[in-house]
This record gives structure tokens, sequence and C-alpha cells, in this order.
């Protein structure tokens, strides 16, 4: 493939290290974002601290809607039919590759990268001096990142968690999340984190072992998405369905989970810029920023488009207009600057004024004599005219004074573990406007109350007792005070049912199973009904066969137990009761 390109590369203000190369090219800082420009044909790169455009390559041969990333010493220009390569030192093209896969990929700005990820091709592409090309081999989730270079990637099918380490050739998967449950990937003060949206818990990945869960405090939805890295020590959460974002904490401080109810809008998107949120906002095109906190900094418009954030290896966001051609700059500390993309207009020269034109001062004009005439006849009088009818003025009638709203239509309670989200309709205003919603809930474990925008028309009551039973208030208030409350069924929070096993006490059990090889397999099981047996099954990838082990569980619905002796080292085990499986953990020497 032959690709014509003129390069036109400026020298204002670009941002170099400062050393030459012994061929007289020059490096560039790994810092910045380049952004493709539909429009003009040109790839533009952005000085992150001083939002300036400070190079540019002309590429009249790039797919439209082309994204950009950057390596140590090259660019990449990625379209849905070619990779377009350049040098960063002579702003030169180099060569061209064939994508792996027809689908917009993931890309990821890190060292020894970077790396684009097709997520349902399951190809992972790792750029630079020697392209790499990685089948995953099956679909996966939101890739991230350490900055050591290392990728992280979340098998959706099988539940696996891979590595590719920075120098590697190949993928390994040292651990899996428990079979059947949903999640997905962060990474928080540089270590990977799996968040179970199924049990609500952050497991850290600890070498070939999942870490043992902290839970979140708050309902995650399967489909939450959350931000490739920690926001200040917490994680970000997005729930774009019910509009509303969890800050969560899960360091040893553990601090109260914040919970943030978003305006109305189309959320696409969540990154962190290390103590900021930044969410992407494509119904109303905003880009809308948080704290740590959860509370808002700026809302920035972008144009009508369908802008794309990324996140560049200077840790600030990116937020891309769809034609390349309007850039928002998100710094560290949620400073938002807007950057057109694009040549700058010359300068406009000064008009002179025209000159102003002298005027002779005007000549005395001598009236004419006035000639008198012989008896003037008397002069009419001037009829007056008569007044135009007034139409009658309407008569206004007193505002009526508002009243308090009326109950809110459709309460609905949904129970989750430990929380509740809650969804109404609009209160009829009655003469005020609404001003806020209050959302009380009441039981036996005891009552509260959260109050929430006019806006909105739902909220996650989190924090709750899981087996309790749950009624639910909405009230309307407006400039008369509060209207009626409208109540929900009765729910209750449940713990979802989840069984994780571990190496548990070596032992020797028979001549086919001896220490230190041989060790029995612990389970830890909740979520299940209080005080009931059931049956717990192992399974393994080989012929080992166990008649299983009944147990019955506590008041609160959990067990913890050892059995099943196991000594297949290189073997995968697992555990089953009731139609639920465990994680999955390959047996180790012991």
């Amino acid at each position: 493939m032959v690709v014509t390109v003129v390069a036109v590369a400026t020298a204002v203000g670009v941002a170099v290290s400062g050393a030459a190369k012994p061929d007289g090219g020059i490096d560039f800082f790994q810092s910045g974002h380049w952004v493709f420009s539909n429009l003009l044909g040109t790839v533009f790169h952005i000085d992150g601290a001083s939002h300036n455009v400070d190079a540019q390559l002309s590429l009249p041969g790039a797919d439209p809607g082309s994204q950009v990333v950057q390596g140590e010493t090259g660019g990449y220009v990625v379209g849905g039919n070619r990779i377009i390569e350049f040098g960063k030192s002579d702003l030169a093209v180099e060569k061209t590759h064939t994508p792996p896969a027809d689908e917009r990929p993931v890309a990821l700005e890190v060292a020894g990268g970077p790396y684009l990820v097709y997520r349902d091709a399951g190809q992972v592409v790792r750029l630079g001096d020697a392209m790499l090309t990685v089948s995953a081999g099956g679909k996966l989730g939101e890739p991230v990142a350490t900055t050591a270079g290392d990728l992280w990637l979340h098998h959706t099918e099988s539940n696996s968690i891979c590595q590719l380490g920075r120098d590697a050739d190949r993928l390994t998967c040292p651990t899996n999340a428990p079979s059947g449950h949903t999640g997905g990937l962060t990474v928080v003060a540089d270590r990977p984190v799996f968040v179970d949206t199924s049990t609500d818990t952050a497991h850290q990945i600890e070498g070939k072992d999942l870490g043992a869960g902290v839970a979140l405090g708050v309902d995650v939805p399967p489909n939450a998405r959350f931000a490739s890295t920690d926001v200040g020590g917490r994680i970000a959460v997005l729930d774009s369905a019910g509009k509303r974002m969890h800050l969560v904490d899960t360091t040893p401080a553990k601090a109260a989970p914040v919970t943030v109810d978003l305006p109305d809008g189309d959320y696409a998107d969540v990154a962190s810029s290390g103590q900021s949120v930044v969410l992407l906002d494509r119904a109303k095109n905003n880009v809308l920023t948080y704290d740590r906190d959860g509370k808002p900094r700026k809302s920035t418009p972008v144009p009508p488009s369908k802008p794309r954030l990324s996140k560049g290896e200077d840790s600030r966001v990116y937020v891309d207009s769809a034609d390349g051609g309007h850039v928002l700059v998100v710094d560290n500390d949620g400073t938002v600057g807007p950057v057109e993309v694009g040549p700058k207009p010359p300068p406009v020269p000064p008009v002179e004024p025209p000159p102003v034109q002298q005027q002779a001062p005007p000549q005395q004009q001598t009236p004419p004599p006035v000639q008198q005439r012989d008896n003037p006849p008397p002069a009419r009088p001037k009829s007056q005219p008569q007044p135009k009818p007034q139409p009658p003025k309407p008569v206004t009638q007193p505002a009526k004074p508002a009243s308090p709203p009326g109950a809110p239509p459709g309460v609905k309670a949904t129970a989750g573990n430990a929380a509740i989200t809650v969804n109404w309709g609009a209160a009829s205003p009655n003469g005020g406007a609404i001003s806020n919603y209050h959302v009380a809930w009441s039981s036996s474990a005891g009552s509260g109350e959260k109050t929430v925008g006019g806006g909105v028309r739902s909220t996650t009551l989190s924090g709750l007792s899981n087996d309790v039973t749950y009624v639910v208030t909405v009230t309307a208030q407006n400039s008369a005070g509060r209207g009626q409350g409208a109540k929900s069924a009765g729910v209750t929070p449940k713990s979802p049912k989840s069984i994780t096993i571990s190496r548990g006490k070596t032992e020797t059990y028979n001549e086919t199973c001896e220490a230190p090889d041989c060790a029995l397999i612990r389970v830890q099981a909740q979520g299940f009904k209080p005080n009931t047996r059931y049956h717990f099954d192992p399974h393994a990838n080989s012929s080992y066969e166990n008649e299983g082990r009944t147990v019955k569980t506590d008041a609160d619905g959990t067990v913890d137990f050892q059995a099943f002796h196991f000594g297949q080292v290189g073997r995968t085990v697992w555990v089953t009761a009731d139609g639920i499986e465990s994680n999955r953990i390959v047996w180790e020497e012991g």
C-alpha cells in the first residue's frame, strides 16, 4: 500500500526534551496529545501544559475519524482500513500497517506501548519498533494498564483475567473471576483490581490469586463502567442507566462511599485525570468534572458530534470532537482548557481611517424682501383630529398562590445488595416548580431520609441491612412546602449468592494424595438462605471424583468450611452448589 504524504512541521513551541539525536533529529517528551482533523486532513500535536498546537503533519490519505496514539519515537494514525505510522522526530511517514479487525479499538498510551485492544475480535496490538499482535481468544472487557507498561485484560466469556507484560510476547492468565459473575477492571494505586458487580466487592490481583473482596458499600449494576485508574484513591463507578456516579474507597482507610446524582443526560464514558473525574454527556455534548469527593467542578460544552475521551501518558484527559477540530484538555486538578485545532489565521492589519475633508464655512444668504399684500384674507381655523376610540383594557386575574405538590406517581423500589434503587415519576407542581424530592425509608432495622434535586427521578439508598424489609416513601417539595408522599411496596435487600475457594490445610489423604501437594479445599459461601442445608460438589479438569458434602448455612446465610482432598498440581479445580459456580484456581505445588 502506497500513501503519498506531505509533511509540514512547525518549529514554534514544540515540546521537546532538548537532547538531539546523533542524526540531528529531535525527541519529543512523552506528553501531550495528537489528533487528526478530518476537515484539514492534518495531524496536530497539542501541548498538554500550554493547551496550544505546536506541531502538525499533513495526512490527506488518512481515514476520516481516525484516532491518533503516540509511542516513544512514533505516532500512529489508527483508522478502520489502515494504521499510518510517522516519526515524531522528523514528522515524516514511515510505513503503514493493516489492523487485525474492522472495529474501533481501545487505545492505551503507556510505557512500552502504545496498545490497541480490539475487544470484540479479542485481538491486542502492541505498536512500536517491533509491532506485535496477540490473540486473546475471546471477547474482552475494558482493558487497563499500569505505569510500568503491563496490560491487563478480562475475558468476559470465561472470566479469566490475563496479563500482557511490557516485554512479553504472549498472554498469561494467572487468575479467574468467579464463574457467572459480572464486573470489570480498574487500577488503584498502580495495581490492577477486579470489581465484582455480582457481589459488589473489589479484589486486588495479587500474583496468581484474586485477593479478598473489599465491600463497595453501594449496589453496582452489571453494565457499570469504571474509570481505568483511581481518583485520588477512589474507584469511579458510572451507572449510566441510573444517572448516578459512585466514588468508592477501597484503601485501608475505607471512607464511606459517595454517590452523585447526575443531571439528566446520556453518559457514555468516565475517566480519571488523577484527582478529578471526567464524565462525557453525549446527549448535551457536555464534559463534566468532579473532585474525588463528588463535588462538581465544571461543565464544559463541546461542539455537537460524538466526542471521545482518551487518557494520555501525562495523565491528562483529552476530549476530541468527532471531526478532530476541537479538543478539551482536562488537567490533573480538573481544570478544563479548550483548544481550537488548525492553523492560526494571519493577523489582520489595522485599517487607517479615511482623511477628513475640510469644508468651507457656509456663506450668509440675504433673505428676499417681504412683499406686503393689501387686506389679506382671514385664515381658516384648522379642524382638530378626532381621537381614536381606545379598546377596553383586559381585566388581569390575580395569580393563584402555589400549593404543595401532588404525590409522585409510579414509586418503585428494587432491592440490591445492602441497597435499594428507587424510581418515581414527576409530581404535579401545583403552581410552584418542584425544588426537591425527599426519599425516606423505614424498617425494623432503622429509618432515614435522603434529599435529591427536583429534576431527579431515581436514586440509590446504600448502607442498608440485608434480609430486612424496607418501605420507601417519596415526597415532592415546592415553594409552598411538601406535598403528600407516595409509598413503595416492601422490598428486602439480599446479598447475592457467591462461592469463593482457596487452598486450605495441607494433609496426606492416601497414597495418591500426599503432602505437601495434597491439601483440603477451603470453601466460603455467602448470600444463601439462612439456616439451610446445601450440597457442595468439587470439580476439576481431570479424572477427579468426589461425592461432595452437605453443610448448613448460619443465620446470615454464609458458611466457611474445608473439605475435598486435592493434590493434582497444574490442574484447575472449582466448586458448585445450588446452581452457583465458584472461582477456578490452578492447583500449585505445596
